[in-house]
Protein backbone atom coordinates (compact mmCIF):
# COMPACT_ATOMS: atom_id res chain seq x y z
CA UNK A 1 0.00 0.00 0.00
CA UNK A 2 2.97 2.40 1.00
CA UNK A 3 4.19 2.10 -2.44
CA UNK A 4 0.91 2.86 -4.60
CA UNK A 5 -0.09 6.16 -1.95
CA UNK A 6 3.95 7.44 -2.81
CA UNK A 7 3.10 7.06 -6.49
CA UNK A 8 1.59 10.83 -7.54
CA UNK A 9 -0.34 9.63 -10.56
CA UNK A 10 -2.34 7.13 -8.02
CA UNK A 11 -2.20 9.38 -4.92
CA UNK A 12 -4.26 12.35 -6.88
CA UNK A 13 -6.52 9.85 -8.89
CA UNK A 14 -6.99 8.49 -4.80
CA UNK A 15 -7.85 11.72 -4.00
CA UNK A 16 -10.40 12.70 -7.07
CA UNK A 17 -12.60 9.23 -5.92
CA UNK A 18 -12.18 10.08 -2.82
CA UNK A 19 -13.70 13.71 -2.67
CA UNK A 20 -16.81 12.37 -5.49
CA UNK A 21 -17.23 9.46 -3.22
CA UNK A 22 -17.58 12.19 0.13
CA UNK A 23 -20.24 14.35 -2.38
CA UNK A 24 -22.12 11.51 -3.29
CA UNK A 25 -22.46 10.51 0.49
CA UNK A 26 -23.94 13.64 1.18
CA UNK A 27 -26.23 13.97 -1.24
CA UNK A 28 -28.17 10.90 0.43
CA UNK A 29 -29.41 12.60 3.17
CA UNK A 30 -29.72 15.60 1.49
CA UNK A 31 -32.11 14.94 -1.20
CA UNK A 32 -34.45 12.91 0.62
CA UNK A 33 -35.13 14.98 3.51
CA UNK A 34 -34.82 17.83 1.29
CA UNK A 35 -37.93 16.22 -0.61
CA UNK A 36 -39.80 15.11 1.96
CA UNK A 37 -39.80 18.93 3.49
CA UNK A 38 -40.39 19.82 0.32
CA UNK A 39 -44.07 17.89 0.91
CA UNK A 40 -43.45 15.00 -0.82
CA UNK A 41 -45.48 11.54 -0.68
CA UNK A 42 -43.67 8.47 -0.84
CA UNK A 43 -44.26 8.09 -4.69
CA UNK A 44 -43.03 11.67 -5.02
CA UNK A 45 -39.61 10.23 -3.03
CA UNK A 46 -39.25 7.60 -5.19
CA UNK A 47 -39.44 9.63 -8.42
CA UNK A 48 -36.84 12.26 -7.25
CA UNK A 49 -34.69 9.60 -6.43
CA UNK A 50 -35.58 7.76 -9.82
CA UNK A 51 -34.88 11.29 -12.02
CA UNK A 52 -31.12 10.43 -10.97
CA UNK A 53 -30.50 6.91 -11.47
CA UNK A 54 -32.49 6.49 -14.56
CA UNK A 55 -29.91 8.53 -16.99
CA UNK A 56 -27.01 5.89 -14.94
CA UNK A 57 -29.11 3.28 -16.93
CA UNK A 58 -29.52 5.06 -20.41
CA UNK A 59 -26.54 6.61 -20.39
CA UNK A 60 -23.60 4.23 -18.70
CA UNK A 61 -23.17 1.90 -21.90
CA UNK A 62 -22.26 5.47 -23.72
CA UNK A 63 -20.25 6.16 -20.99
CA UNK A 64 -17.85 2.98 -21.11
CA UNK A 65 -17.51 3.54 -24.51
CA UNK A 66 -16.29 7.14 -24.14
CA UNK A 67 -14.32 5.87 -21.38
CA UNK A 68 -12.53 3.50 -23.81
CA UNK A 69 -11.63 5.83 -26.40
CA UNK A 70 -10.96 9.17 -25.04
CA UNK A 71 -9.05 10.10 -22.02
CA UNK A 72 -10.42 8.43 -19.04
CA UNK A 73 -9.35 11.40 -17.29
CA UNK A 74 -10.51 14.17 -19.33
CA UNK A 75 -14.40 12.18 -19.25
CA UNK A 76 -13.83 12.40 -15.31
CA UNK A 77 -12.51 16.14 -14.99
CA UNK A 78 -15.54 17.32 -17.32
CA UNK A 79 -18.16 14.93 -15.29
CA UNK A 80 -17.06 16.79 -12.28
CA UNK A 81 -17.38 20.37 -13.72
CA UNK A 82 -20.90 19.59 -15.08
CA UNK A 83 -21.74 18.01 -10.58
CA UNK A 84 -20.28 21.15 -9.60
CA UNK A 85 -22.56 23.32 -11.23
CA UNK A 86 -25.88 21.27 -10.92
CA UNK A 87 -25.47 20.60 -7.39
CA UNK A 88 -24.45 24.36 -6.76
CA UNK A 89 -27.45 25.54 -8.64
CA UNK A 90 -29.35 22.97 -6.51
CA UNK A 91 -28.21 24.63 -3.11
CA UNK A 92 -29.12 28.05 -4.29
CA UNK A 93 -32.51 26.98 -4.92
CA UNK A 94 -32.69 25.34 -1.49
CA UNK A 95 -31.39 28.27 0.40
CA UNK A 96 -33.31 30.58 -1.50
CA UNK A 97 -36.42 28.90 -0.98
CA UNK A 98 -37.19 28.79 -4.11
CA UNK A 99 -36.90 25.21 -5.07
CA UNK A 100 -39.97 22.92 -5.96
CA UNK A 101 -39.78 18.96 -6.29
CA UNK A 102 -39.55 19.32 -10.22
CA UNK A 103 -36.11 21.82 -9.69
CA UNK A 104 -34.45 18.94 -7.31
CA UNK A 105 -35.62 16.12 -10.07
CA UNK A 106 -34.51 17.94 -12.86
CA UNK A 107 -31.13 18.76 -11.68
CA UNK A 108 -30.19 15.53 -9.61
CA UNK A 109 -30.95 13.90 -13.57
CA UNK A 110 -27.90 16.40 -14.66
CA UNK A 111 -25.67 14.70 -12.31
CA UNK A 112 -26.84 11.53 -13.06
CA UNK A 113 -25.89 12.11 -16.29
CA UNK A 114 -22.23 13.23 -15.99
CA UNK A 115 -22.21 9.77 -13.21
CA UNK A 116 -22.61 7.41 -15.84
CA UNK A 117 -19.24 8.66 -17.55
CA UNK A 118 -17.27 9.71 -14.86
CA UNK A 119 -17.34 5.96 -13.17
CA UNK A 120 -16.35 3.86 -16.19
CA UNK A 121 -13.81 6.14 -16.78
CA UNK A 122 -12.86 6.09 -13.30
CA UNK A 123 -12.64 2.10 -12.96
CA UNK A 124 -10.59 2.25 -16.25
CA UNK A 125 -8.52 4.71 -15.19
CA UNK A 126 -6.94 2.37 -12.33
CA UNK A 127 -5.40 -0.20 -15.31
CA UNK A 128 -3.80 3.42 -16.64
CA UNK A 129 -2.45 3.91 -13.73
CA UNK A 130 -1.86 0.85 -11.28
CA UNK A 131 0.62 -1.79 -12.42
CA UNK A 132 -1.51 -5.01 -12.38
CA UNK A 133 -0.26 -6.68 -9.09
CA UNK A 134 -1.24 -3.89 -7.42
CA UNK A 135 -4.94 -3.52 -8.50
CA UNK A 136 -7.05 -5.59 -5.87
CA UNK A 137 -5.00 -2.97 -3.03
CA UNK A 138 -5.67 0.03 -4.85
CA UNK A 139 -9.50 -0.96 -5.24
CA UNK A 140 -9.09 -1.83 -1.53
CA UNK A 141 -7.88 1.57 -0.44
CA UNK A 142 -10.32 3.34 -2.81
CA UNK A 143 -13.51 1.85 -2.10
CA UNK A 144 -12.13 2.04 1.80
CA UNK A 145 -11.98 5.43 1.48
CA UNK A 146 -15.37 5.86 0.17
CA UNK A 147 -16.57 3.86 3.06
CA UNK A 148 -15.17 6.27 5.33
CA UNK A 149 -16.35 8.69 3.32
CA UNK A 150 -20.21 6.80 3.67
CA UNK A 151 -18.88 6.86 7.39
CA UNK A 152 -18.83 10.90 7.64
CA UNK A 153 -20.35 12.22 5.36
CA UNK A 154 -24.09 11.33 5.96
CA UNK A 155 -23.72 12.29 9.84
CA UNK A 156 -22.65 15.25 8.69
CA UNK A 157 -25.60 16.08 6.31
CA UNK A 158 -27.77 15.10 8.87
CA UNK A 159 -26.38 17.27 11.30
CA UNK A 160 -26.56 20.30 8.17
CA UNK A 161 -30.08 19.22 6.77
CA UNK A 162 -31.76 19.68 11.09
CA UNK A 163 -29.69 22.70 11.24
CA UNK A 164 -29.34 25.02 8.48
CA UNK A 165 -31.08 22.96 5.63
CA UNK A 166 -30.11 20.74 3.02
CA UNK A 167 -29.15 23.59 0.14
CA UNK A 168 -25.88 24.10 2.68
CA UNK A 169 -25.48 20.47 2.12
CA UNK A 170 -25.56 20.61 -1.71
CA UNK A 171 -23.49 23.60 -1.24
CA UNK A 172 -20.46 21.36 0.65
CA UNK A 173 -21.21 18.31 -2.86
CA UNK A 174 -20.50 21.12 -5.08
CA UNK A 175 -17.58 22.18 -3.24
CA UNK A 176 -16.02 17.77 -3.41
CA UNK A 177 -16.30 17.76 -7.43
CA UNK A 178 -14.22 20.75 -7.60
CA UNK A 179 -11.86 19.25 -5.55
CA UNK A 180 -11.71 16.18 -7.53
CA UNK A 181 -11.70 18.73 -10.91
CA UNK A 182 -8.49 20.19 -9.40
CA UNK A 183 -6.93 16.48 -8.83
CA UNK A 184 -7.77 15.09 -12.21
CA UNK A 185 -6.08 18.73 -13.65
CA UNK A 186 -2.86 18.04 -12.08
CA UNK A 187 -2.89 14.09 -12.76
CA UNK A 188 -0.75 12.89 -15.06
CA UNK A 189 -1.36 9.51 -16.80
CA UNK A 190 1.54 7.63 -18.05
CA UNK A 191 1.54 7.63 -21.97
CA UNK A 192 0.62 4.20 -24.18
CA UNK A 193 -0.23 3.57 -27.36
CA UNK A 194 -3.78 4.53 -28.53
CA UNK A 195 -5.84 2.01 -30.28
CA UNK A 196 -7.90 2.44 -33.11
CA UNK A 197 -11.19 4.19 -32.16
CA UNK A 198 -13.47 2.52 -34.19
CA UNK A 199 -16.82 3.87 -34.78
CA UNK A 200 -19.17 4.24 -32.02
CA UNK A 201 -22.11 1.37 -32.61
CA UNK A 202 -19.05 -1.18 -33.86
CA UNK A 203 -17.66 0.02 -30.37
CA UNK A 204 -20.61 -0.82 -28.48
CA UNK A 205 -20.98 -4.19 -30.10
CA UNK A 206 -17.43 -5.17 -29.55
CA UNK A 207 -17.88 -4.53 -26.14
CA UNK A 208 -21.46 -6.29 -26.03
CA UNK A 209 -20.01 -9.82 -27.36
CA UNK A 210 -17.47 -9.40 -24.96
CA UNK A 211 -19.58 -9.18 -22.13
CA UNK A 212 -21.47 -12.01 -23.49
CA UNK A 213 -18.80 -14.06 -23.83
CA UNK A 214 -18.08 -14.14 -20.10
CA UNK A 215 -21.01 -15.82 -18.09
CA UNK A 216 -19.47 -14.86 -14.63
CA UNK A 217 -19.85 -11.58 -15.68
CA UNK A 218 -23.19 -11.81 -16.71
CA UNK A 219 -24.30 -13.97 -13.41
CA UNK A 220 -22.65 -11.32 -11.03
CA UNK A 221 -24.20 -8.26 -12.91
CA UNK A 222 -27.87 -10.13 -13.02
CA UNK A 223 -27.29 -10.59 -9.01
CA UNK A 224 -26.62 -6.45 -8.66
CA UNK A 225 -29.69 -5.88 -10.98
CA UNK A 226 -31.83 -8.18 -8.61
CA UNK A 227 -30.40 -7.32 -5.82
CA UNK A 228 -30.71 -3.10 -6.55
CA UNK A 229 -34.83 -3.43 -7.67
CA UNK A 230 -35.84 -5.62 -5.50
CA UNK A 231 -34.06 -5.14 -1.98
CA UNK A 232 -31.81 -1.71 -2.05
CA UNK A 233 -34.49 0.85 -4.10
CA UNK A 234 -37.15 0.01 -1.52
CA UNK A 235 -34.80 -0.15 1.57
CA UNK A 236 -33.61 3.73 0.23
CA UNK A 237 -37.21 4.65 -0.55
CA UNK A 238 -39.24 3.82 2.29
CA UNK A 239 -36.32 3.70 4.81
CA UNK A 240 -36.24 7.24 5.45
CA UNK A 241 -39.83 7.56 5.66
CA UNK A 242 -39.52 4.91 8.57
CA UNK A 243 -36.95 7.63 10.14
CA UNK A 244 -38.94 10.27 9.20
CA UNK A 245 -42.29 9.19 10.84
CA UNK A 246 -41.27 6.65 13.79
CA UNK A 247 -37.12 6.67 14.67
CA UNK A 248 -36.23 10.32 14.94
CA UNK A 249 -35.55 11.86 11.96
CA UNK A 250 -32.36 12.34 9.72
CA UNK A 251 -30.13 12.23 12.67
CA UNK A 252 -31.34 8.70 13.11
CA UNK A 253 -31.26 7.45 9.45
CA UNK A 254 -27.62 8.58 9.71
CA UNK A 255 -26.76 6.68 12.33
CA UNK A 256 -28.00 3.65 11.12
CA UNK A 257 -25.99 4.28 7.74
CA UNK A 258 -22.92 4.75 9.87
CA UNK A 259 -23.66 1.13 10.89
CA UNK A 260 -23.05 0.31 7.18
CA UNK A 261 -20.33 2.38 6.67
CA UNK A 262 -18.31 1.26 9.72
CA UNK A 263 -19.30 -2.84 8.17
CA UNK A 264 -17.91 -1.38 4.78
CA UNK A 265 -14.32 -0.15 6.19
CA UNK A 266 -14.27 -3.22 7.99
CA UNK A 267 -15.26 -5.16 4.71
CA UNK A 268 -12.67 -2.76 2.66
CA UNK A 269 -9.87 -3.39 5.42
CA UNK A 270 -10.87 -7.36 5.00
CA UNK A 271 -10.32 -6.72 1.29
CA UNK A 272 -6.54 -5.51 1.72
CA UNK A 273 -5.53 -8.54 3.56
CA UNK A 274 -8.06 -11.41 2.00
CA UNK A 275 -6.85 -12.81 -1.42
CA UNK A 276 -9.77 -15.71 -2.01
CA UNK A 277 -8.23 -18.45 -4.52
CA UNK A 278 -11.71 -18.09 -6.30
CA UNK A 279 -12.87 -15.01 -5.42
CA UNK A 280 -16.27 -14.73 -7.08
CA UNK A 281 -17.65 -17.54 -4.68
CA UNK A 282 -17.41 -15.09 -1.92
CA UNK A 283 -18.47 -12.17 -4.06
CA UNK A 284 -21.77 -13.54 -5.05
CA UNK A 285 -22.93 -15.20 -1.43
CA UNK A 286 -22.31 -12.56 1.17
CA UNK A 287 -25.33 -10.72 -0.03
CA UNK A 288 -27.45 -12.89 2.29
CA UNK A 289 -26.28 -10.57 5.13
CA UNK A 290 -28.80 -7.85 3.72
CA UNK A 291 -31.48 -9.98 4.95
CA UNK A 292 -31.53 -8.93 8.64
CA UNK A 293 -31.46 -5.19 7.82
CA UNK A 294 -34.68 -5.51 5.81
CA UNK A 295 -36.21 -8.03 8.61
CA UNK A 296 -35.42 -5.76 11.07
CA UNK A 297 -36.83 -2.73 9.50
CA UNK A 298 -39.69 -4.37 8.52
CA UNK A 299 -40.47 -5.02 12.08
CA UNK A 300 -39.54 -1.48 13.30
CA UNK A 301 -36.30 -2.36 15.37
CA UNK A 302 -34.82 0.31 17.35
CA UNK A 303 -32.38 2.86 16.02
CA UNK A 304 -29.32 1.02 17.60
CA UNK A 305 -30.39 -2.58 16.72
CA UNK A 306 -31.06 -1.36 13.08
CA UNK A 307 -27.43 0.33 12.99
CA UNK A 308 -26.02 -3.13 14.21
CA UNK A 309 -27.38 -4.90 11.52
CA UNK A 310 -25.83 -2.71 8.94
CA UNK A 311 -22.56 -3.64 9.35
CA UNK A 312 -22.75 -7.07 8.08
CA UNK A 313 -24.28 -5.24 5.02
CA UNK A 314 -21.85 -2.62 4.69
CA UNK A 315 -18.93 -5.71 4.98
CA UNK A 316 -21.09 -7.62 2.12
CA UNK A 317 -20.94 -4.07 0.20
CA UNK A 318 -17.30 -3.60 0.23
CA UNK A 319 -15.74 -6.79 -0.62
CA UNK A 320 -18.35 -7.64 -3.37
CA UNK A 321 -17.24 -3.79 -4.69
CA UNK A 322 -13.32 -5.12 -4.24
CA UNK A 323 -13.68 -8.75 -5.79
CA UNK A 324 -16.04 -8.20 -8.57
CA UNK A 325 -14.08 -4.66 -9.57
CA UNK A 326 -10.54 -6.50 -9.47
CA UNK A 327 -12.01 -9.68 -11.12
CA UNK A 328 -13.27 -7.45 -14.26
CA UNK A 329 -9.97 -5.42 -14.30
CA UNK A 330 -7.86 -8.95 -14.67
CA UNK A 331 -9.97 -11.09 -16.76
CA UNK A 332 -11.24 -8.11 -19.24
CA UNK A 333 -8.72 -6.85 -21.55
CA UNK A 334 -7.42 -3.69 -20.55
CA UNK A 335 -9.13 -1.64 -23.60
CA UNK A 336 -12.53 -3.44 -22.62
CA UNK A 337 -12.62 -2.62 -18.84
CA UNK A 338 -14.07 0.67 -19.64
CA UNK A 339 -16.96 -1.10 -21.43
CA UNK A 340 -17.39 -4.18 -19.36
CA UNK A 341 -17.87 -1.83 -16.44
CA UNK A 342 -20.67 -0.16 -18.50
CA UNK A 343 -22.52 -3.05 -19.50
CA UNK A 344 -21.84 -4.04 -15.84
CA UNK A 345 -23.43 -0.82 -14.61
CA UNK A 346 -26.43 -0.57 -16.91
CA UNK A 347 -27.69 -3.88 -16.56
CA UNK A 348 -27.01 -3.91 -12.58
CA UNK A 349 -28.88 -0.93 -12.11
CA UNK A 350 -31.46 -1.24 -14.40
CA UNK A 351 -33.99 -2.42 -11.98
CA UNK A 352 -32.72 0.43 -9.25
CA UNK A 353 -35.05 2.94 -11.25
CA UNK A 354 -38.13 0.59 -11.35
CA UNK A 355 -37.90 -0.26 -7.89
CA UNK A 356 -37.50 3.67 -6.77
CA UNK A 357 -40.78 3.95 -8.49
CA UNK A 358 -42.28 1.47 -7.53
CA UNK A 359 -41.08 0.96 -3.80
CA UNK A 360 -43.81 3.69 -2.88
CA UNK A 361 -47.16 2.67 -4.70
CA UNK A 362 -45.87 -1.02 -3.17
CA UNK A 363 -46.00 0.35 -0.10
CA UNK A 364 -49.02 2.05 -0.18
CA UNK A 365 -50.83 -1.51 -1.63
CA UNK A 366 -49.54 -4.42 0.58
CA UNK A 367 -47.71 -2.07 3.00
CA UNK A 368 -44.13 -1.42 3.81
CA UNK A 369 -43.55 -4.44 5.96
CA UNK A 370 -44.23 -7.10 2.90
CA UNK A 371 -41.80 -4.73 0.75
CA UNK A 372 -39.07 -5.28 3.04
CA UNK A 373 -39.80 -8.77 4.02
CA UNK A 374 -39.63 -9.72 -0.05
CA UNK A 375 -36.64 -7.86 -0.39
CA UNK A 376 -34.97 -9.80 2.61
CA UNK A 377 -35.86 -13.37 1.02
CA UNK A 378 -35.10 -12.48 -2.04
CA UNK A 379 -31.14 -11.15 -1.07
CA UNK A 380 -30.98 -15.06 0.18
CA UNK A 381 -32.08 -16.56 -2.53
CA UNK A 382 -29.60 -14.42 -5.14
CA UNK A 383 -27.14 -16.48 -3.88
CA UNK A 384 -27.19 -20.46 -4.72
CA UNK A 385 -29.02 -19.15 -8.20
CA UNK A 386 -25.06 -16.84 -8.70
CA UNK A 387 -23.63 -20.31 -7.83
CA UNK A 388 -24.98 -22.16 -10.21
CA UNK A 389 -23.26 -20.44 -13.07
CA UNK A 390 -19.99 -23.05 -13.16
CA UNK A 391 -17.61 -20.02 -14.36
CA UNK A 392 -18.86 -17.92 -10.74
CA UNK A 393 -17.50 -21.08 -8.43
CA UNK A 394 -14.38 -21.32 -10.78
CA UNK A 395 -12.97 -18.10 -11.52
CA UNK A 396 -9.40 -17.86 -10.48
CA UNK A 397 -7.85 -14.75 -8.60
CA UNK A 398 -4.83 -14.41 -11.10
CA UNK A 399 -4.89 -13.94 -15.20
CA UNK A 400 -3.83 -16.27 -17.23
CA UNK A 401 -5.31 -19.25 -15.90
CA UNK A 402 -7.85 -20.62 -17.53
CA UNK A 403 -11.57 -18.35 -16.34
CA UNK A 404 -13.78 -21.28 -18.29
CA UNK A 405 -15.77 -18.11 -19.78
CA UNK A 406 -17.87 -20.39 -21.98
CA UNK A 407 -18.93 -22.55 -19.37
Amino acid sequence: MIPLLRDPAFRRYFLARTSSHLGDGLISIALLFGALRLGASPTEVGLVLLAGRLPVVVLTIAGGVVGDLLSRRAVMLTADVVRCASQGLTAALLITDTAALWHLAALQAVAGAANAFFAPAAAGLVADVVPEAQRRQANALVNGAQNAAILVAPAVSAALVATVGAGVSFAVDAATFAISAVALVTLKVPDKPMPARPALFDAIRHGWRDFRARPWLQATTVQVAVINGVCISPFLVLGPIIAEQRLGGPLAWAFIGNGFAVGALLGSALALRWRPRHPLRVAVTIPVALAPLLVLLAHGAPVPVLAAAALPAGVQSALYAVLTDTARQVHVPADLVARATGFSTVVGLAAAPLGMALAGPAAERVGTHTVLLAGALVAVLSAPAALAVRSVRRLPAEAGVKTLDKA
